[in-house]
């Protein structure tokens, strides 16, 4: 029996340091976190995967017995996607396709050598191939490109390369028309999700620090004037939770529009797009830390910390709102 490459440890730390790397992408790219209006990248962990795909005409098939990270960007009418398989203990996979071949290339149809082949022959083979798609069996894919790398974290780029150059490049989108969903097989974090989260620019900054309350649209809301928490590190948290303050389906929400204004004068300063990231009772450690910080924010507030954090955890939700350029 062949003697693992790494011990438990080690690969749970391997694994992190890809997913950091995974993270770094993704803002590099101000990739936005949720669904995208053209496209969307998923993240997820396999114990144990395979995919089998024709290069030209022959047949390969990539198999990861082990654990493996798979990356998937697909633009939404599914034309164009790339796929990724990260692997810790053998050489990993990028796999560029698009659904139909290339119009200046043909149709797919019969090679040169087929009219050695009775017309009858290669008929039959498209009229069996046409069943499997029919069923299911098979996918309407052509491969564009494929790459293995020794390395876990040049494949990752490479996934990301080959995102741009096979999949944003073909349909004239941006990394702003992505969205990205992390499964929860991958164990993606709030931490990941700030980390990922878009860096503040420094209007932004500025006009949250001078600020004595933010108005805030959730989704296609009307918005809605709200006190906040601006933290040292650069995180907006707001609080629904409260009679006057409770935005229409927070718990739903998944983009808003922020205005900030001047203290003192009725006058924005900055407005940005954000993703929301909704904290509930479910997520309990971190809404009693957050809402610490809240309870100390609030000028007047009525009660002991632990009544108001009880009482907005049954009544509402915390929003962390990440900004998107």
């Amino acid at each position: 029996m062949p003697k693992p490459l790494y011990n438990a440890a080690v690969k749970t730390s391997v694994l992190a340091d890809l997913k950091d790397q995974i993270v770094k992408r993704i803002s590099e790219n101000r990739i936005s976190s949720g669904t995208g209006t053209r496209g969307t990248v998923t993240i997820s962990l396999a114990y144990g995967a395979g995919r089998t795909f024709k290069a030209h005409w022959s047949g390969f098939r990539i198999m990861f017995p082990g654990q493996v990270i798979i990356l998937r960007a697909e633009l939404n009418d599914a034309t164009f996607w790339t796929e990724g398989y990260i692997s810790m203990e053998q050489p990993s996979w990028v796999l560029a396709f698009r659904k139909q071949p290339h119009k200046d290339r043909g149709t797919g149809g019969p090679r040169p050598d087929d009219k050695f082949a009775p017309e009858s022959s290669y008929q039959a083979s498209y009229a069996f191939r046409k069943g499997l798609l029919d069923k299911g069996v098979i996918q309407q894919e052509e491969l564009i490109r494929m790459e293995d790398s020794d390395h876990a974290e040049e494949a990752i780029d490479q996934f990301f390369n080959y995102c741009s150059f096979y999949v944003l490049k073909a349909v004239g989108a941006t990394w702003s028309d992505f969205g990205y969903v992390a499964d929860p097989s991958i164990g993606w974090g709030a931490d990941h999700e700030h980390s990922a989260s878009l860096p503040i620019e420094a209007a932004i900054d500025e006009g949250l620090k001078r600020s004595d309350i933010i108005w805030v649209g959730l989704d296609t809301n009307t918005p809605v004037p709200c006190w906040f928490l601006y933290t040292k590190d650069k995180r907006l948290f707001v609080l629904s939770a409260e009679p006057q303050q409770r935005l229409p389906n927070h718990d739903r929400a998944r983009n808003a529009r922020v205005t900030t204004r001047w203290k003192g004068r009725d006058a924005a300063m900055t407005e940005f797009e954000a993703s929301v990231r909704v904290i509930d009772a479910s997520q309990s450690q971190e809404f009693r830390e957050i809402g610490e910080l809240l309870v100390n924010k609030r000028q007047s507030v009525i009660g002991t910390a632990e009544e108001n954090i009880t009482r907005w955890m049954t009544d509402g939700v915390i929003l962390e709102l990440i900004p998107r350029s």
